[in-house]
């Protein structure tokens, strides 16, 4: 049996390293990372979902071979065929599309899922692909963290802060603020740091509306709140800081833009009611004197952490909660020291594989320059130009995403895809979206292919993860596919390098000293001289190093937002009441599932079987709809409705019902979904900052 040291490669927020153990051309067993340096890192340890990914990989139901709908579109009915018919047949379409409507009518919906943390084989390859074809269109936002990506920048300047987990030990109190690092992992070993933390004293707050089991193992407080009210709850905190003179002058006099105005908000001066506890606790369903007790321990207790989790900012004005929450900071002046944290919480490979020296597969630019928010691909291809969009959309790539899944109103993206004139998919797995395809090929894993991996938050390592396995049946990467089909398009130039060449050019400037030195140790790490305490020379020497502002301070108030004029988007972080509720009383919370990536591994029934899709509400919601625990229910909204099981349980607040997220979509006769997806009954509404707004959905629940 031989062993293979590699890595984990799946957007979960982690990138642990792997021992793979193949025999007979199958996986055996898979190990955590057994490298012996503890004293300079830690073990990068896998989770459940890490160690289980040979049931995965050898699954009965993997796609093997290219195939061709035979069915209606959707019906998920397809006939084998070679690899020449399929590629022939997708390089004609894509031909005549572009020919007859012009390259913007191709629409390039790539994700993560195959893709995810890797230097070679990673979204850049369809991407790079559909440039050198003469443009397309492409989504933009971040899935994950749009709205904190526009708070940072129009508040410090940068799109993504990074703030070392090393420091929680030194901080007096932590504050969690919709997350639940035990399941969004927020980087391998992230709760290791956490527990350190816990072990050292540090207190732990948990503000969320759901009792997590983040919150099970470390919260000395837990504070529930009504989703979509955080901003509510931030300003009255706020407001009670600066009134009872808890707030840093210093700090603020040297390094913040807009306090006097932000002042004038919080007392009122703007509309004439003061932001106090007593006007956010109904607001929030939080007790009034149990946010002024925050307020002033957050400003006491020095250093204090605020990690503002992005859930929060996946709702109707998710910019306003990450603005709070770094505004916050600024007036305890807990930016840019160690044991403080700048109020957000960002990954570090946001920055890209250049973070660390290295570079990926060049993409070009897009020669059309047409983009669409993700959350809005189904209402572009529907709407188009006449919609206000770029394009009119006629064919969708879709690589390495279940995207009609994982996007809300599920059934608008039904409609969607079935508008098109043509679909292609590149997958695993018959996905909810791969039903959707004219042509599907069958892609690779991550085991049978090599490429080097670089970690998710504020990671010190880097791991090389060898081909492992022969592709089962036909399958082919993402980049043989699409080298393939340059072919086929006279795109010259497109892949002109091996797969070491490309390697080796691309991780020639590595930590590791290049490409053969890390495949050489697999894993490799390091120590930084210090920890990365963002901002700390901002703070420590503003003339001689301000921020990358308008103002070269950190911005409370926002020139350029006040320029925009928007009152749905102001200079000023502000809490902004997303509108009447009526028939629909509660709000649904869509947090990550434990066993799941996003809709990855939803079809391994070993982990399934340890977190079935169900629905938590609390005993008293449940005793008004004539709810018990296990009763089957529908949950119904503006855009849809789905059928899944009730579980009663205290850890739920009133009001808020909470599933997670993932499950595949699978439509009844009647059109509600009997799979539990819970963006059936999420709408694919934006933020003004362009952040989907899925998160606490309105939503009516009862016997099904």
């Amino acid at each position: 049996m031989e062993r293979y040291p590699t890595g984990c490669s799946f957007d979960c927020g982690g990138n642990c390293a792997l021992q793979v153990y193949v025999e007979d051309g199958c996986i055996r067993r898979i190990g955590p990372d057994e490298s012996p340096d503890e004293v300079l890192r830690p073990q990068l340890r896998p989770c459940a979902r890490g160690l289980a990914q040979g049931y995965r990989v050898h699954a009965p139901d993997r796609l093997l071979y290219p195939m061709k709908r035979i069915g209606e579109r959707g019906e998920g009915r397809f006939r084998r065929v070679s690899w020449d018919e399929a590629l022939d047949t997708v390089a004609e379409e894509m031909r005549r599309i572009k020919n007859t409507y012009g390259p913007q009518a191709i629409f390039n919906l790539c994700g993560s899922g195959n893709t995810d943390a890797r230097l070679h084989h990673t979204i850049a390859v369809p991407t790079r692909l559909m440039h050198m074809l003469g443009g397309c269109t492409s989504g933009s936002a971040v899935t994950s963290f749009q709205s904190v990506i526009v708070a940072c920048r129009r508040t410090f300047g940068v799109p993504a802060p990074i703030h070392d987990r090393e420091t929680w030990a030194q901080s007096k109190l932590i504050i969690m603020w919709g997350c639940n690092p035990a399941f969004t992992l927020k980087g391998t070993n992230t709760n290791w740091y956490l527990a350190r933390a816990r072990e050292a004293g540090v207190r732990f707050v948990f503000v969320d509306p759901v009792y997590t089991e983040s919150a099970a193992a470390l919260a000395d407080q837990w504070i529930p709140i009504l989703p979509g009210t955080d901003t509510a709850m931030l300003v009255a905190m706020a407001c009670v800081i600066v009134s009872e003179g808890l707030h840093d002058r210093a700090f603020i006099d040297r390094l913040v833009y807009g306090f006097e105005r932000w002042c004038d908000y919080l007392f009122g001066g703007e509309d004439g009611v003061p932001k106090t506890p007593d006007w956010a606790a109904p607001i929030t369903g939080v007790p009034a004197a149990t946010i002024a007790a925050l307020a002033r321990e957050y400003a006491t207790a020095k250093p204090a952490d605020l990690r503002a989790g992005w859930a929060p900012g996946r709702t109707a004005f998710g910019e306003q909660f990450h603005r709070a929450a770094i505004g916050l900071a600024a007036l305890t002046g807990n930016v840019g020291r160690v044991g403080g944290s700048p109020g957000v919480w960002m990954p570090d490979n946001f920055a890209g594989a250049e973070a660390f020296g290295m570079g990926t597969v060049p993409v070009g630019t897009n020669p059309v320059r047409a983009y669409v928010p993700y959350f809005h691909w189904a209402d572009a291809v529907l709407r188009g130009k006449a919609g206000g969009y770029p394009s009119d959309i006629k064919m969708a790539y879709i690589v390495g995403t279940n995207i009609m899944n994982q996007n809300g109103d599920v059934n608008k993206g039904v409609r969607a895809l079935k508008s098109l004139e043509s679909v292609v998919v590149q997958e695993q797995f018959m996905t909810p979206t791969a039903c959707f395809a004219d042509v599907l090929l069958p892609v690779t894993t991550h085991f049978e292919r090599t490429d080097v991996q670089v970690p998710h938050e504020c990671g010190y390592y880097l791991i090389h993860s060898p081909k492992v396995l022969e592709p089962p049946g036909e399958c082919k990467s993402d980049l043989e596919i699409c080298t393939e089909l340059a072919k086929r398009l006279g795109l010259e130039g497109y892949n002109d390098k091996s797969e070491s060449e490309w390697l080796e050019e691309m991780a020639a400037g590595s930590p590791a000293g290049g490409y053969r030195r890390l495949a050489e140790q697999g894993v490799y790490k390091w120590a930084p001289e210090r920890p990365r305490i963002t901002f700390q020379e901002n703070v420590e020497d503003p003339e001689g190093h301000p921020f990358p502002t308008e103002t070269g301070k950190i911005e409370l108030f926002s020139p350029q937002l006040a320029r925009r004029g928007d009152p749905l988007f102001p200079p000023l972080p502000k809490y902004l009441d997303r509108g009447e509720r009526e028939g629909f009383p509660l709000l649904l919370v869509t947090s990550h599932a434990r066993m799941r990536v996003n809709s990855t591994f939803a079809n391994v029934p070993l982990l399934a079987q340890y977190e079935p899709s169900e629905l938590l509400l609390n005993p008293l919601d449940a005793r008004r709809r004539g709810i018990s625990d296990g009763d089957r229910v529908r949950v119904y909204s503006a855009v849809g409705a789905l059928l899944t099981t009730a579980r009663v349980v205290e850890r739920v607040m009133p009001g808020v019902v909470h599933m997670y997220q993932g499950a595949w979509f699978r439509p009844a006769a009647d059109g509600a979904d009997e799979g539990a997806c819970v963006n059936s009954v999420c709408p694919d509404t934006v933020s003004p900052g362009a952040s989907g707004a899925t998160n606490g959905a309105l939503v009516q629940v009862e016997r099904a």
